[in-house]
């Protein structure tokens, strides 16, 4: 026979999980606006009935369960939504940089909002076909020249602003996200140690987890990432989980990042000179570099993790600084800011070394009567192009007009000025500094507007993977958000629910305790 008392322990144990349903509810609902926060939910399992039937047959079928159990509150999240929003914010985070860092140099070499390199090459032109009406004229020279300097200082500045956008992006590297990324790290690690304690005396720290997981979606912008936990026997029947994230390769191969309440840390090395490229390490978790992969399959030597970094803000941090396309070795199709700066340098070092040609009177010295020079004596750049000192500080004419000898009563003609601004219109090839690629064939200004040409075309393939990659992280957010945001409409029809529950166990007590005094009062008076 069931015990007389054992349906009041069915109806206190609803009167428990309806009181905490209660409780978590309003604790959803208090945090619709906190950022970050998981709705929790009341993880119940139904009580099946125990006793001697357990083990000794019976032949009365009234096995009856003892109601319902609170296993625990729990937050209810997709794993699988996690690992994709994850995958998706690393895209995303890669994207972005290169996008940003695009759009600067974009505004550098805007031709259409601002007058630029284009309109300075026509006007130079133009003074020069205004000097071949009188070769003689001191004046017209000197607002040719006046030109030529105009010309130099928008290649000089170009460069510098080139140069900006450079430091700017390494300073965002080396400032920005390798300290947030090293922060996080670190808190992520602290916030295992302190769930793990909660977790050993018996606090589930829920929010404690919602700060680990916004941090966690926060670094997945940065690398692509992989999160494992594992179960720990701590003794006496117990366990809890221990997390660790991984970074995943460019083979697959993994590297720790976070190992338990321990983290590994990121840094960068930067040539002063300029020279070598940038370049991302791994720490480990003594501050030693990390030179290999968590199986020992990948060798990073002196910690250089760059070419492991396949997506991710740091991915696109190191293709914007590092990626040179046609000038790397071997030549690529990842643009980046060297490739539009050396693609600068070899259209002033083209336009300059034409122009030297053009006006020297030695063909085997052209540099003898140079208009060009560098200012510090190496190769003609853009940032170190300059009016020679030797046209610089001419009296008279400087400027050769012609190279023919001359003849008696006859003035001095202009045909090596028309042969300069015939260079205008003359398709040069342009090639890497050691001539083995091809870069471009066309004129001067042919050659300025393929530079646009080119950067508009990454800029619209950037914002297209951008804004593809960015409209599948919305959507799979949106999918976490319905599944795991507060929804204020549906905690309020929980509370109706919860609040009818524990009504019901109340009545269901209060028939239990009529019954009961009914059995007590009047069995055994009739007859009496």
């Amino acid at each position: 026979m069931r015990p007389t008392f054992a349906g009041f322990y069915v109806a206190k144990r609803g009167l428990d999980a309806a009181r905490a349903n209660l409780s978590v509810t309003g604790q959803n609902i208090t945090n619709v606006k906190t950022a970050g926060y998981t709705r929790q939910r009341v993880d119940l399992y139904s009580v099946g009935a125990s006793g001697y039937n357990m083990r000794y047959a019976t032949k009365e079928d009234s096995n009856i369960g003892e109601g319902v159990s609170i296993g625990g509150i729990i937050q209810v999240r997709d794993p699988y939504l996690d690992l994709r929003y994850r995958r998706e914010h690393s895209k995303v985070g890669e994207s972005g940089i290169q996008l940003d860092a695009l759009s600067d140099l974009e505004y550098i070499f805007d031709e259409i909002t601002k007058d630029g390199l284009d309109k300075q090459f026509s006007d130079l032109k133009s003074q020069l076909q205004n000097l071949s009406l009188n070769p003689n004229d001191p004046v017209s020279e000197g607002i040719v020249k006046t030109s030529a300097l105009m010309l130099v200082k928008m290649f000089n500045h170009c460069s510098e602003q080139i140069n900006t956008v450079k430091q700017e992006q390494l300073a965002t590297l080396q400032d920005g996200s390798i300290t947030r990324v090293n922060e996080l790290l670190r808190g992520i690690a602290n916030l295992n140690g302190e769930i793990k304690n909660a977790n050993v005396s018996g606090n589930q720290a829920l929010e404690l987890m919602d700060q680990r997981n916004t941090m966690i979606d926060e670094l997945s912008g940065y690398v692509n990432l992989e999160i494992t936990s594992k179960t720990v026997d701590i003794g006496g029947g117990r366990s809890v989980e221990e997390m660790s994230i991984n970074l995943i390769g460019a083979g697959g191969d993994k590297f720790n990042l976070v190992d338990d309440n321990k983290n590994r840390s990121f840094g960068v090395e930067i040539d002063s000179n300029g020279i070598e490229p940038v370049k991302i390490t791994l720490n480990d978790f003594d501050g030693s570099k990390v030179t290999s992969s968590n199986k020992a399959l990948i060798s990073i030597p002196n910690g250089d993790i760059s070419g492991q970094l396949t997506t991710g803000a740091f991915a696109g941090h190191l293709s914007i600084i590092n990626s040179k396309g046609e000038f790397d070795t071997p030549p690529t199709k990842d643009r980046g800011i060297q490739y539009y700066e050396n693609m600068l340098n070899t259209l002033a070092n083209q336009f300059a070394t034409a122009f030297n040609k053009a006006n020297s009177m030695n063909i085997s010295e052209p540099w003898d009567k140079p208009m060009f020079e560098a200012k510090d004596g190496k190769p003609i750049t853009a940032g170190n192009l300059a009016i020679s000192s030797k046209w610089e500080n001419a009296i008279g004419s400087y400027i050769t007009s012609t190279k023919q000898p001359p003849k008696p009563g006859v003035d001095k003609p202009a045909d090596n000025i028309l042969n300069m601004i015939s260079l205008f219109s003359s398709d040069l090839t342009y090639t890497t500094t050691n001539g083995n690629v091809p870069l471009f064939k066309g004129t001067f200004q042919g050659c300025f507007s393929n530079i646009n040409s080119t950067l508009a075309l990454e800029i619209k393939d950037i914002t297209r993977m951008n804004d593809s990659s960015g409209s599948v992280l919305e959507e799979i957010d949106n999918q976490r958000a319905s599944i795991s945001a507060v929804n204020i409409d549906d905690e309020g029809i929980n509370l109706i629910q919860y609040n009818q529950a524990l009504s019901a166990s109340s009545r269901f007590m209060t028939t239990l305790d009529e019954a009961l005094d009914t059995i007590i009062k009047g069995m055994g008076v009739v007859g009496r």
